[in-house]
């Protein structure tokens, strides 16, 4: 059989972070909770930090750290699902990843968790630098306009 060719998808590059209030806000079984185990819950999310390359996906959780490989299977509009190793599973999974705005969100049983975009180092350097320009240009423009 032949090999397929891997498909990519540029949303998925970059570092994404699990988004704890996001992913609270809509939990169903959370309103049932008492405080402290509301509390013991929420803790779990906000930690965990996956980068994606081409091929591979790095993820980060409270310390711990792990590579490993992942394939895109097929993707939509809205939407990419990967195949990779699941370490705590044992066995290959697939996950699907919806995306919305700079966020995408993955199931948990009948509940969502959110993951936000972060911005790399070079992305907030330009950003900064567009802003100081601007900011420049701004008070130039006032500087000469009071000077008429």
């Amino acid at each position: 059989m032949p090999k397929r060719p891997r498909i990519h998808d540029k949303r998925l590059i970059g570092t994404w972070r699990s988004d704890r209030r996001r992913t609270m806000a809509e939990w169903v079984s959370v309103r049932r909770l008492t405080e402290r185990r509301r509390k013991k819950l929420s803790d779990i999310f906000g930690h965990l930090t996956l980068r994606f390359t081409r091929s591979r996906l790095h993820s980060e959780f409270k310390g711990t750290r792990d590579t490993q490989e992942y394939a895109v299977l097929a993707s939509d509009s809205d939407s990419v699902s990967i195949v990779h190793w699941d370490g705590l599973l044992k066995e290959r999974r697939i996950q699907h990843l919806h995306f919305e705005g700079r966020h995408y969100w993955i199931t948990l049983g009948r509940n969502r968790e959110f993951f936000r975009k972060q911005r790399s180092a070079n992305q907030t350097v330009q950003r900064t630098g567009a802003s100081r320009s601007a900011q420049d240009n701004n008070r130039a423009s006032l500087a000469a306009g009071s000077r008429r």
